[in-house]
């Protein structure tokens, strides 16, 4: 009789502890002061035709600003099947919980409303949503505090996706992959291969970074093919973001030092 009543004395106990051992799910500590100053900015779009093929496509590079209170600013550059380098700025008002969950409305620039995440202790944030042309899909994390021509210097592997153009329709989809290669002052090359293209495309060109981590760069290729490169520089070493385009080809990816 006394074991019986130790082992239901003793059966809560034993209960709890396998629930004691589980991690929390939910919950955080997150505030919209979580996300605060310059964040890179990898944003993407596309919408269907009736046929389900892609109609339309967007790639932006820039950069995402929190002030720490409410308000957020998007500064990015855009390629499109329709047009490239077209600069855009869009901005409006954020919120977070505190389960690192929030959303974004933006009001200037469009009209887009926008679940947003943060993880790694606000280094980082993901948004989604559509503004009422495109399905959106982005992401970034924080800049360096400054960047010059020499913090882009050495060998960057990279690879990327996008889509074949041609006369401003989407023609086709591809997967890029290659290196660029910079001399920490004005001269870059890339070599790169597509998926749809077992041909590798060898570059040479020029650079220039701003003090604010955004680069640019104008390639050409051994067929007399010009392409224009935008960059955000996201750590010191170098590591970027990249979205690229001509006539022909559009595409978005990341590079990482060797």
């Amino acid at each position: 009789m006394k074991m019986h009543r130790m082992l239901l004395t003793c059966l809560p106990c034993l209960l709890m502890g396998p629930l004691l051992a589980q991690p929390q799910i939910g919950g955080g500590t997150c505030a919209s002061s979580t996300l605060t100053g310059t964040y890179s900015l990898s944003i993407t779009g596309r919408t269907l035709s009736s046929s389900v093929t892609f109609s339309n496509a967007l790639q932006g590079i820039g950069t995402a600003t929190f002030d720490g209170l409410s308000k957020v600013t998007f500064a990015f550059t855009n390629n499109t099947n329709k047009a490239a380098g077209v600069m855009q700025t869009w901005s409006g008002t954020y919120s977070m919980q505190s389960n690192c969950l929030g959303v974004i409305n933006i009001t200037t620039g469009d009209a887009a409303t926008l679940t947003l995440g943060t993880y790694n202790t606000g280094a980082a944030y993901f948004i989604s949503g559509q503004d009422g042309v495109y399905s959106l899909l982005g992401s970034g994390n924080t800049v360096p505090a400054t960047c010059s021509a020499t913090t882009l210097s050495g060998v960057y592997p990279f690879n990327g996706n996008g889509f074949a153009l041609t006369s401003g329709a989407i023609s086709g989809v591809n997967s890029i992959s290659g290196l660029i290669t910079f001399d920490g002052t004005s001269a870059v090359s890339g070599t790169w291969i597509l998926s749809t293209n077992s041909k590798p495309v060898t570059t040479t060109g020029t650079y220039s970074v701003t003090s604010g981590c955004a680069a640019t760069a104008t390639l050409t290729d051994t067929s007399g093919n010009t392409y224009s490169v935008l960059f955000t520089i996201v750590a010191a070493n170098g590591n970027f973001i990249l979205g690229a385009s001509n006539s022909q080809l559009m595409f978005q990816g990341s590079g990482r030092v060797l």
